[in-house]
């Protein structure tokens, strides 16, 4: 078995110029060179899109994001946030296909994605806060069945870290 989990770079857009979706390359090195240095082997990571990192780490039921705060904290001065899900693959790749928007919609626990199963995080240079939906509304629900996750299939070949 092997657990996975989704990282998402996102752009702060009280911090940035407005209309700027996909993290700064400067950003996207940092990221990699941290999970290079720090996500030891066996694990496994890959870019698969700008700023949206796959995570692996074979033989656990369930990858730990804690280490990520560290990475959180060397990026406290960037206009970032990072967010996370451990999930199995379906929900990573949900998770990893959500527009931005959509995304801090569900870091605000305003929105569910139907399909997308897993445990949703917010990662800060002072620690995991777990994200669940709001409890005094009904959240709002996106619903992906309808278009195709991927444009094209494709593999992707893992680094392996350390």
């Amino acid at each position: 078995m092997t657990a996975l989990a989704c990282l998402r770079i996102l752009n702060d857009p009280d911090r940035i110029v407005a209309g700027v979706e996909t993290p700064t390359p400067a950003v996207r090195r940092v990221v990699s060179a941290w999970l290079v240095g720090r996500w030891l082997r066996p694990n496994r990571f890959g870019e698969v899109a700008p700023g949206v990192f796959v995570l692996a780490e074979p033989g656990v039921d369930r990858l730990g994001v804690t280490p990520l705060v560290s990475l959180a904290r060397e990026l406290r001065h960037a206009p970032v946030s990072l967010a996370a899900l451990q999930g199995d693959q379906a929900g990573v790749t949900r998770f990893a296909a959500l527009h931005s928007a959509d995304l801090r919609a569900v870091l605000g626990g305003l929105m569910v994605v139907d399909g997308m199963t897993g445990l949703v995080s917010a990662v800060t240079p002072t620690g995991v806060h777990r994200i669940v939906a709001l409890t005094d509304h009904r959240p709002l629900r996106l619903i992906m069945d309808g278009a195709p996750l991927i444009a094209a299939t494709r593999t992707v070949q893992l680094a392996m870290a350390g």
